[in-house]
């Protein structure tokens, strides 16, 4: 053989060898966008300037079930759809609400929070609010701006206050001065995690109106995707450390309702 053609054969070599690691090294990266605004689920530390919050820590465990690399990077929410679209990530993880129109463009994953409206009442409970329903005719505080306060305004005769944050809305039904409160149920129950004293002081009921489903999001015909991130987030249930997170960001188990 000559020592040109066997020069030529053995670049082509190590080309075609660096062409499968490169194939390799992606397939083994799981590229997920995030946005830093929707705390408990994903914020900036104030103090690190980090990524942190519920559904970071979550891919974060994922990753390590799929073994894969996560690189997790953060954008506009509105951008991160449009960049699974073009290929340039694989999933969004960024408090997505599972809709029908969203599920036209991409797949989603199983569903791992229920979100929605909830009522917080003083331990004393004396209006006796057990259900959306029985708020009818009460006073209701709320936080200004808020989709509770749309839904409070809607309720029979109730007397509606508004507040600039749901710690004020909280603070005043404390001081007796309202029945209950309608507040976001991840909000609240971040709120209540971060604050024991307020916590002690009053009661969180279960009942949930408006509910609305949290999943990830990969593009549409990435089934095998998914079906590593769903399978992903079952055996972080089983093994409990989806129960651990949960707990950790929201103070309360995960919703056992959930698959």
């Amino acid at each position: 053989m000559k020592l040109g053609t066997f020069t030529r054969r053995t670049a082509l070599a190590a080309a075609a060898a660096f062409m499968l690691c490169g194939s390799a090294s992606a397939a083994d990266t799981w590229r997920v966008a995030t946005e830093g605004t929707f705390p408990p689920f994903e914020f900036y530390n104030s103090q690190t300037g980090e990524i942190q919050g519920f559904e970071v820590d979550l891919v974060r465990a994922m990753a390590k079930k799929m073994g894969k690399e996560l690189h997790l990077e953060t954008m506009s929410f509105d951008a991160i759809i449009p960049a699974i679209l073009s290929g340039t990530i694989d999933t969004g993880a960024a408090g997505f609400s599972v809709t029908p129109e969203r599920a036209k463009r991409v797949l989603f994953s199983t569903p791992f929070y229920k979100s929605g409206l909830t009522i917080v009442v003083p331990n004393a409970n004396k209006a006796g609010i057990k259900d959306f329903k029985d708020l009818e005719g009460k006073r209701i505080s709320v936080q200004l701006g808020t989709t509770s306060m749309t839904y409070a305004k809607e309720i029979k005769g109730a007397k509606v206050t508004t507040f600039n944050s749901a710690g004020d809305a909280l603070l005043n039904v404390l001081a007796g001065n309202g029945d209950a409160i309608i507040n976001d149920k991840p909000v609240t129950d971040y709120m209540l995690a971060q604050n024991k004293s307020l916590a002690s002081q009053c009661t969180h009921l279960k009942p949930i109106a408006t509910a609305d489903l949290f999943a990830m999001v990969m593009a549409k015909g990435n089934d095998k995707l998914k079906a590593e991130i769903d399978k992903a987030l079952k055996d972080l249930k089983a093994d409990g450390t989806f129960n651990e997170l949960h707990k950790k960001w929201f103070g309360v188990d995960a919703d056992p309702e959930l698959p």
